[in-house]
């Protein structure tokens, strides 16, 4: 397993390489925006690690991520190729419905929990690729998804030459 520093530096060395290519292929700044910005919260804030780098890395926002570390042992479901960002998606999904119940309920927004829940069933339902915000949802996902593929894929690889050189040396 690599190191959290060396995951980080990895991950922007080969999220740089990909936003450039991004530009040259689709020249849309936009949706190089939004998968850098999607690049950069799962390699920064939410990666596969997360079960772990709360402790380290986000202070006193720490107890956002907590919960997240408990439930998810690490190299467990985080490290899934599919499910890993999407348990993350939804743990954020589920975390944000909290806020917004508590700051409904504080009287500091109009939208209840329910009419979250609404908008969420009907952002799914009627999704429609040619709709700018869709694109945009679609390329920050593509970052965050590609970013722990990254992280996945060098962990993986890491323990593989371990395991290769602890047997030849």
């Amino acid at each position: 397993m690599s190191s959290g520093k060396n995951h980080d530096r990895l991950n922007l060395l080969i999220g740089m390489i990909l936003v450039g290519a991004l530009i040259g292929f689709t020249l849309n700044w936009a949706l190089a925006f939004f998968f850098l910005a999607g690049w950069l919260f799962s390699t920064l804030f939410f990666s596969p690690d997360t079960d772990i780098v709360p402790k380290k890395r986000t202070g006193f926002l720490q107890f956002i991520l907590y919960p997240y570390s408990i439930l998810f042992k690490h190299r467990g479901l985080s490290h899934h190729l599919v499910f890993g960002t999407l348990t993350r998606l939804v743990y954020g999904i589920i975390l944000f419905g909290i806020l917004v119940f508590i700051f409904y309920k504080m009287g500091y927004l109009s939208i209840s929990l329910s009419h979250y829940g609404k908008f969420l069933y009907e952002f799914i339902k009627n999704f429609d690729y040619s709709q700018s915000i869709y694109k945009y949802f679609v390329w920050f996902f593509s970052g965050m998804f590609l970013s722990d593929l990254c992280h996945i894929f060098v962990d993986k690889f890491i323990s593989m030459v371990r395991r290769i050189t602890r047997r030849v040396f």
